[in-house]
């Protein structure tokens, strides 16, 4: 007897960790402070974010090299200019159209002016040059380029500000 109870001390089983723990445990993060700072976290970005308005694209193409030929020069003898003026520190802005006495301050009354010359001209090719002044708001450069759009003029364009 002393033999088999020696023979089975003698007899080493190595059980790792694992397999001598009797109960399956698995581990899992708490997950109510992860979906807690998630939910602070989007609500942060829908609060703080702003929304703009998208950006217009106006189009414009520059003439191919060595096109300037005697009818470009003959339509640019009478090209159509409107200066942009601020008044009021930026607020507001009035129209002045070469050869008008008289500034405009409303956008229908500007395309009424483009109709009556485009009669007079009997042409649609005369250039519209929009000449605004530094301080202008985008807004009515745009909206004197909308007004000869409307008036279906071919070719408009921007001088340099000055």
């Amino acid at each position: 007897m002393t033999d088999d109870h020696h023979s089975e001390e003698a007899i080493v089983h190595h059980e790792p960790p694992r397999k001598r723990r009797k109960e399956s445990v698995t581990m899992q993060p708490p997950l109510t402070p992860m979906i807690d700072v998630t939910f602070q976290l989007l609500l942060f970005f829908i609060l703080t974010f702003t929304f703009r308005e998208s950006e217009g694209l106006i189009p414009g193409a520059l003439p191919k090299r060595g096109t300037g030929g005697v009818s470009a020069r003959q339509t640019l003898n009478k090209p159509i200019r409107i200066r942009i003026i601020a008044v009021d520190a930026r607020k507001r802005a009035v129209y002045e159209i070469e050869g008008v006495n008289e500034r405009i301050e409303d956008p229908e009354k500007l395309y009424k002016i483009l109709i009556g010359r485009q009669e007079v001209l009997k042409s649609k090719e005369g250039p519209v040059i929009i000449k605004p002044d530094a301080v202008v708001r985008w807004q009515y450069v745009v909206e004197v380029f909308n007004q000869a759009v409307r008036a279906r003029f071919k070719t408009i364009g921007f001088a340099p500000v000055s």
